[in-house]
């Protein structure tokens, strides 16, 4: 009762001090990559228990203050607003249930747009599908008279409750906002995908625009631009901020392409959580976990900069010592915390810091890490999502992998591509074809071609290792290397080196000695044949002339067939940069073999 009454005291003096402090994240029109608007959002006081809007709110509501709450958050968004002069929408969420309470002051949100200078036309009142109306003619007056005062309306969190699709026919909203659970790694949920594709189709049909909440990640951007989404919110194109961001890159929204799997940033297991400041007591850390039971951990900053994690685990394990209570409940958080903390960057990709956190000492607090950019403050990352993630990411490379040398096979090779192709720099793809493969099949059979191959898989793999170099097998004896420009052509003249002396071991010594074999032609004619050779064609694209893997392939494949005319073992190094620069009758010309 005491803890109840004190955050009711407490949220009392913050409405009176006004001591919220307005967020706004920006809402981006996917098609240009410019800002729309901005979703005001708010945050307590850093230093209070009620810092976390869903606390705030929460607490709000048992203390029948949430109407209070929610004018002032009002109140503050739209002077702040004012006083950025951004251009854009203005987008504010109202509680539909406060809507219908007798004593909700009519005309006062247009009141405080007059008073700031702003027109009605510029707001968006969202209306959120998670709080059930029961009686919706109600709330469709009420939504109209905001209408009739020339707002525009939105349906929010679409999906996450049980009367949306009624919802939406009955306010006819301007604009849909699709839950965030939809987005959330759509790319690899059909049923989420067929969902939103059939939101988006409806909403093409009513006149409404779709907003895909939550885009976190390049592959759920590129879903949601693929599906017809007319905006775009989240972490990857803004996160909420004191602020207002004014540009997004175009780069971000133009240029986004998949990459390889096990290349994910960290980034795509945020999980956002208010971090705590190191001044709170150790007994208001303990309240708040009492608070929110899934609550595990948090971060602690100073200055946004995290310095360390508290559990709940080991606080409450603190609290049961003898005396335990007495002891710490007035230390401040930053005497007591676990300063072992894994922090990271979001651009980490998911490998790298599956490798920290193995190396990270136990305890409790471990099973989470702390998300930075610049660092600065994000959010935090849980352990048992890594591994799970990496974990998948690992099978489905499985899937793609080719059967004879486990190397990453065609869909693999196109995502590291595309990936080098979105960093916008330039790169190296080397294209690796064996001489005479052919003939060499048919008279020593396909199991020892099949062990040329996999000596040849072994060697690349060889001399790539401690190199950033990415490694695949097209198929047959097509092999790919990409790279950075500086280790491609060292790297490749160690293979070719290599393979000319290993190569021996697979002929007889007859063969050896009359440095080739006599095998049937296509026409079945006999013909001499060298001893197998390696053919290496590098191009070097350049991104801003190559758009995708398709580009690139023509690229690498010309410089192949010029390695193979120089015969026997052959390094070429192309200078073409682009497609355009390609002569025709070279296009995706087949291997001699």
């Amino acid at each position: 009762m005491a803890t109840s009454e004190q955050s009711c005291t407490e949220l009392k003096s913050i409405l009176q001090a006004r001591a919220l402090q307005p967020l706004f994240q920006p809402i981006v029109a996917l098609n240009s990559a410019q800002i729309f608007g901005y979703e005001a959002l708010i945050r307590g006081p850093s230093n209070s228990l009620l810092h976390s809007p869903l606390q705030l709110f929460k607490t709000a509501l048992s203390c029948n203050a949430l109407a209070e709450l929610e004018l002032l958050c009002r109140e503050l968004s739209i002077a702040a607003f004012a006083c950025a002069a951004v251009c854009g929408k203005l987008f504010l969420n109202v509680n539909p249930l406060l809507l219908l309470t007798a004593d909700h002051p009519s005309g006062l949100t247009k009141s405080m747009l007059q008073q700031a200078g702003l027109d009605p036309s510029q707001v968006v009142i969202e209306i959120s599908e998670q709080y059930q109306v029961e009686d919706a003619s109600l709330l469709i007056k009420a939504v109209n008279h905001y209408r009739d005062l020339g707002f525009l309306i939105a349906i929010d969190d679409l999906g996450s409750g049980f009367s949306g699709l009624k919802l939406w026919s009955e306010l006819q909203p301007d604009f849909v906002k699709i839950d965030r659970y939809f987005i959330s790694e759509i790319y690899r949920d059909p049923t989420k995908k067929s969902f939103v594709k059939n939101i988006i189709s409806l909403a093409k049909a009513t006149g409404s625009l779709i907003i895909a909440e939550g885009i976190e990640t390049e592959e759920e951007l590129l879903q949601c631009k693929e599906l017809g989404a007319d905006f775009g919110q989240g972490y990857l194109l803004g996160r909420p901020q004191v602020s207002f961001l004014t540009q997004i890159s175009s780069k971000v929204i133009m240029g986004a392409k998949p990459p390889l799997p096990s290349q994910h940033s960290v980034l795509s297991l945020l999980i956002d959580i208010a971090p705590i400041s190191t001044s709170l007591t150790a007994l208001q850390v303990a309240t708040l976990f009492e608070q929110d039971a899934r609550l595990q951990t948090l971060a602690v900053v100073s200055n946004n900069r995290p310095v360390g994690l508290v559990c709940r685990s080991e606080l409450q394990a603190l609290f049961s010592q003898h005396f335990g209570r007495a002891l710490h409940e007035r230390k401040t958080i930053g005497q007591i915390m676990n300063t072992n903390a894994v922090i990271v960057d979001a651009d980490s990709s998911l490998d790298d810091v599956s490798k920290i956190v193995a190396e990270n000492e136990y305890s409790a607090a471990s099973w989470y890490f702390i998300i930075c950019r610049h660092g600065h403050y994000l959010g935090l990352g849980s352990v048992r999502q890594l591994l799970k993630k990496v974990s998948e990411e690992k099978l489905q490379l499985a899937r793609y992998a080719n059967p004879l040398t486990f190397l990453p096979g065609n869909v693999p090779i196109y995502l590291e591509i595309d990936k080098w192709l979105s960093k916008g720099s330039v790169f190296a793809v080397a294209y690796l074809d064996l001489n005479h493969f052919k003939p060499y099949n048919d008279i020593y059979g396909y199991s020892k071609g099949d062990a040329v191959l996999q000596m040849l898989a072994e060697i690349i793999q060889q001399n790539a290792q401690g190199v950033a170099c990415f490694v695949g097998h097209i198929g047959g004896d097509d092999f790919v290397l990409v790279s950075d420009t500086v280790v491609i052509e060292p790297l490749c003249q160690a293979i070719l080196d290599e393979f000319a002396v290993r190569i021996l071991v697979h002929y007889e010594p007859e063969h050896v000695q009359q440095q080739g074999i006599h095998a049937l032609n296509r026409m079945g004619d006999s013909c001499f044949y060298p001893m197998l050779s390696l053919s290496i064609g590098v191009a070097f694209p350049d991104p801003t002339l190559c758009h995708t893997h398709h580009d690139v392939a023509a690229l690498s494949t010309s410089a192949k067939f010029n390695a193979k005319q120089m015969g026997g073992n052959a390094l070429f190094l192309s200078r073409r940069r682009g497609p355009a620069q390609l002569h025709s009758n070279l296009l995706a010309r087949p291997s001699a073999d």
